[in-house]
């Protein structure tokens, strides 16, 4: 069978699944709930919401730049790429990339990176790919299916009794068989269409969601960076829009300026002790420094208050659970009396700390405070 037939096919066997399962959801939750349009309607109006969030907004126009460069390429080079291609990678986009931006925060670059690299191009793919491309007529394959689902059902119903277990492990050989019957077959289907590996439509099935994920790389770089800053846009005077997050950015960049001299100041003679702690704060965090002297140099002091305002930590070791840029750093002495405050300006003035406001301070570099 050639590889735009069976293409073809393989689609009509998905339109299918997405059938009978939508058609089952649909059933069930109209049996179990009578709500069912309200629900529909909560799905409907937090999907457009998350969808016109800036982050998911500059993820979707990168892609569609993606997309129309991608076809613009392939026809002047007369490459009739099929249109089902943009179907897919859709469906990788919005199933496979975007559940990921949800989990930033919390997860770093390299461990994404890292996990996808052997999903994606580990030997183990190659095998799933012809499994799932390679696949029986289209009855046979909802019939496998059906028989698969009930396989399983039986088989987690067996294993809760003790006295059924043994049916269980039955069912389970018979479960691995028929698995192994699907691999197998599909296996000689390839081995038989073989030729399909010269078609540029094989190369394209098989790496269309490694391709999909290797071009959101910056893509989900630059997502992390927004995620990061988030809720100082939402707490700011600004629309919570792009432009917003591209403002504090460029904040950013002329804070990174103005300190950049104080990044490698000497600490060694002044025997300092520095403790470090994060603390919550509207918008943003809190960071609290405590230092054993209070006659440290204004280079030292703006160093400290620095290192902790461009969130790198380096003195403190504190690492940042809420955010990674605070709302405002203070530095104690050892007597735990306000030595150095430093408050975004960015955050709406209703959620700023109102401590400094009557107190005298001498003003240092990038709004950082002394306290008289």
């Amino acid at each position: 069978m050639k590889l735009k037939g069976r293409r073809i096919i393989i689609e009509y066997e998905r339109a299918s699944y997405f059938i009978l399962g939508s058609s089952f959801t649909c059933c069930y939750y109209i049996w179990k709930k009578k709500n069912l349009l309200d629900s529909l309607k909560d799905i409907i109006k937090y999907t457009i919401k998350f969808l016109l969030n800036p982050i998911a907004l500059v993820i979707i126009m990168i892609n569609l730049s993606y997309l129309l460069v991608i076809y613009y390429f392939s026809y002047k080079n007369n490459l009739q790429i099929s249109l089902w291609y943009i179907k897919d990678y859709l469906i990788v986009l919005f199933f496979s990339v975007f559940p990921i931006v949800e989990h930033l925060k919390n997860l770093s670059f390299k461990e994404i990176f890292h996990d996808k690299k052997t999903e994606l191009f580990g030997l183990a793919a190659i095998p799933l790919f012809i499994n799932s491309s390679y696949t029986f007529p289209l009855v046979g394959e909802i019939i496998l299916m059906l028989v698969l689902t009930i396989l399983i059902i039986i088989i987690g119903f067996a294993e809760l009794e003790e006295d059924t277990k043994i049916v269980a492990k039955v069912f389970n050989f018979i479960l691995i068989s028929i698995s192994l019957f699907m691999i197998i077959s599909s296996m000689i289907q390839f081995i038989n269409n073989f030729r399909d590996v010269l078609t540029i439509n094989f190369w394209l099935d098989f790496g269309i969601e490694g391709f999909v994920w290797l071009i959101n790389i910056p893509v989900i770089y630059l997502a992390k960076k927004m995620m990061m800053i988030e809720r100082k846009v939402i707490f700011s005077n600004n629309k919570n829009n792009v432009f917003s997050y591209v403002k504090f950015y460029l904040k950013l960049l002329v804070y990174k300026f103005k300190f950049y001299k104080y990044k490698k100041v000497d600490f060694e003679n002044w025997n300092l002790a520095i403790e470090g702690e994060e603390f919550s704060a509207v918008g943003g965090n809190r960071i609290y420094i405590r230092v054993n002297r209070d006659d440290l140099s204004n280079e030292i002091l703006i160093a400290l208050a620095s290192d902790a305002i461009l969130g790198r930590n380096k003195y403190t070791k504190i690492v940042n659970r809420r955010e990674k840029y605070p709302n405002v750093v203070e530095i104690v002495d050892e007597k735990l009396n306000l030595y150095v405050f430093w408050q975004d300006d960015f955050i709406k003035v209703k959620w700023q700390d109102k401590r400094c406001d009557n107190i005298e301070t001498t003003q240092l570099v990038g709004g950082i405070k002394i306290i008289k």
